[in-house]
């Protein structure tokens, strides 16, 4: 008896089995089908940190990614700003290739108010030679050229006006010298985002940008200078009027909820606003030095019927170490963080993930001439420390602590906003900030 009854159920097994492998056939008959007969190329789908759609001979593919940073942030006893949890960043992003020359990307962010972020297709013609139109970050800084997923602090050392934001344009770019380095020419509207200008430009001037990421013994092993990379850039840009991305929304860095200072001359304009900047980076194993000296000019500023020049400058200087040994890289596009040695599971409780200490000083300094003279109002000087330890579980999570005490000459430093009741003019400012980066 039991072994009729065993032989029946050894029957139903194979039964279950045979049927479940003919459907699985004949789907893949169908779609092999479909293939045939639309001539198409069959898509592998697969995981490698990101979602893949890839044909066989990997001709063509796009990798659908999204991450989202979530921060909580506490404040000084006299800041005007209130301790608050933020949706600091909620992005979706596909990137993709075509034909393997043509490359492309369209982000999209919806934290705060939705706009559209990336939006450019790249031809690689050569190494050495690219072309990308449409709307992403303009070639300068390293540090803000850094995607936000590999971001060192919270916020950057410094900040717009200094740094271009995203900008629509077209950017040629390549690598010469055995990719050693990097060239780039650029034209921007000088305006900002789509956003800001929906239907284009605010005049007919652009900004012209150029730029130079030289990493001279990149290419050397062994040698103790491998890790050094120089950068110089600069741009030029006549406009008409004060943007509202550049001049209109203020200077604030490295607490993000706090300016600097602001424009309050709403009525004048501008010949020019000129960008130039260098910068040192060395990485050595686990450790990493950057340091960017940054400027932007803005010359004949009218108002009243007066002429002013004036200019903001940034020195930012910061070094990291890996306590569990992982090495930064950084290239014409910034820096990227690495993946663990070994992942950390906290579930499993094994794996410790990848241990990062980091310190960073920055000193910006604003011409008083623009104070005086009622252009600007705030803080022509402040300086900025940050101590920051970032813990990385494995290539799609990261957690960032920070603190950072910005401190300027008088009380210049405007905390808070209306929808926190009101704001505050400080001589300094303390953050204590928590960030939580998920990638997906």
């Amino acid at each position: 008896m039991r072994t009729s009854i065993s032989l029946l159920i050894l029957l139903a097994v194979a039964a279950v089995w045979t049927s479940n492998g003919r459907a699985a056939t004949q789907g893949a008959t169908a779609a092999d089908s479909l293939v045939q007969k639309k001539h198409a190329l069959p898509v592998a789908v697969y995981w490698q940190d990101d979602f893949f759609l890839s044909t066989a001979d990997e001709k063509f593919w796009m990798k659908i990614r999204g991450n989202l940073h979530f921060d909580t942030k506490f404040y000084g006893s006299d800041s005007g700003n209130p301790t608050h949890f933020d949706v600091r960043r909620a992005r979706f992003d596909f990137q993709g290739m075509w034909y393997r020359f043509i490359f492309f990307r369209c982000q999209a962010e919806f934290a705060d108010k939705p706009y559209a972020r990336n939006f450019f297709v790249d031809f690689k013609f050569a190494d050495w030679v690219h072309l990308r139109g449409g709307q992403m970050k303009p070639p300068f800084s390293t540090s803000w050229w850094t995607q936000d997923n590999n971001v060192n602090f919270l916020e950057r050392g410094a900040g717009t006006p200094i740094y271009p934001y995203f900008d629509r344009g077209w950017w040629l770019w390549g690598d010469l010298c055995d990719a050693t380095l990097a060239w780039n020419l650029a034209a921007f509207t000088g305006a900002g985002l789509e956003l800001d200008y929906p239907r284009g430009d605010v005049d007919d001037h652009k900004d012209f940008l150029a730029r130079l990421f030289y990493t001279p013994f990149k290419n050397r092993e062994g040698s103790p200078l491998q890790g050094l990379s120089l950068c110089l850039e600069g741009s030029r840009g006549l406009q008409s009027i004060p943007t509202t991305r550049f001049e209109g929304g203020g200077y604030g860095a490295a607490i993000r909820d706090d300016k600097f200072w602001t424009w309050t001359a709403s009525d004048a304009t501008i010949d020019s606003r000129n960008r130039w900047g260098g910068e040192l980076h060395y990485i050595q194993g686990p450790f990493s030095l950057s340091s960017e000296y940054l400027v932007t000019a803005w010359d004949d500023i009218r108002v009243a019927g007066e002429s002013h020049d004036g200019q903001v400058s940034s020195a930012s200087s910061w070094i990291g170490l890996f306590l569990t040994g992982e090495r930064k890289q950084v290239s014409n596009f910034g820096w990227r963080q690495p993946s663990p040695r070994s992942d950390f599971d906290p579930a499993a409780g094994t794996g410790r993930g990848a241990w990062e200490i980091l310190v960073r000083y920055t000193r910006t300094e604003t011409s008083r001439s623009l104070f005086t003279a009622g252009i600007l109002t705030g803080a022509s000087e402040v300086d900025e420390y940050t101590v920051g330890l970032n813990w990385t579980w494995n290539p799609l999570v990261r957690w960032q602590l920070d603190y950072v005490h910005v401190q300027g000459n008088g009380k210049g430093i405007q905390t808070g906003s209306a929808d926190s009741g009101g704001t505050k003019r400080l001589p300094d400012d303390d953050l204590y900030g928590l960030r939580v980066i998920l990638k997906f």
